[in-house]
């Protein structure tokens, strides 16, 4: 009986060791920052001269385009088709007011990163620059204005009529929002 413990004890251990190792891992290749604020979104890149931290408490200030209880048209990649109501910040008039975009933006792309390590495909970055302020935005609130807690802090989300053909606005739906990276 002593010895069966013994190997339980090991095997534990040595699953212990395994999950730590590969968490590491995970954060390390992910580039997963553990330590960031969640009420917090960074945006950096290349196209960007270092980085630039929002807080959430900045984007309900009055500095950004405030979009109220607007209605997403969002589809899934199969085929789904929904409507969600999101209250936040144009994604476009924090470009604007921060001036981080000096080039030609049709020439630029950009991607969301998530907490957990979610990252959307790259999209180009005249999609938010050439439709209206409201079609992409950063949300903190739901149509009822009440936080987005299951979401996270803060979601980007994208309406399904500023997708390129053959794009789905529900990739680019990214809850826990940490990042957005333009390139």
């Amino acid at each position: 009986m002593e010895t069966r413990n013994f190997y339980i004890l090991i095997a534990s251990v040595a699953v212990a060791f395994t999950c730590f190792w590969l968490t590491l891992y995970a954060i390390i290749t992910l580039d997963i920052d553990i330590f960031q604020d969640p009420d917090t979104v960074i945006i950096k890149g290349q196209a960007i001269d270092g980085e630039l931290s929002i807080s959430l408490s900045e984007l309900k200030s009055d500095k950004y385009e405030k979009i109220e209880s607007h209605t997403f048209d969002i589809k899934n990649s199969v085929g789904r088709e929904y409507e969600r109501i999101y209250s936040g910040v144009s994604l476009r008039s924090i470009f604007e007011v921060e001036d981080l975009i000096s080039g030609n933006p049709s020439l630029l792309y950009f991607k969301f990163r998530g907490r957990d390590g979610y990252i959307t495909e790259a999209l180009p970055l005249s999609t938010v620059f050439n439709n209206l302020y409201n079609e992409t935005i950063i949300a903190f609130a739901d149509g009822n204005g009440h936080p987005l807690f299951e979401e996270g802090p803060l979601r980007s989300v994208i309406d399904q009529s500023v997708m390129p053909i053959g794009e789905v606005a529900s990739q680019y739906s990214v809850q826990k929002l940490a990042i957005i990276e333009v390139f």
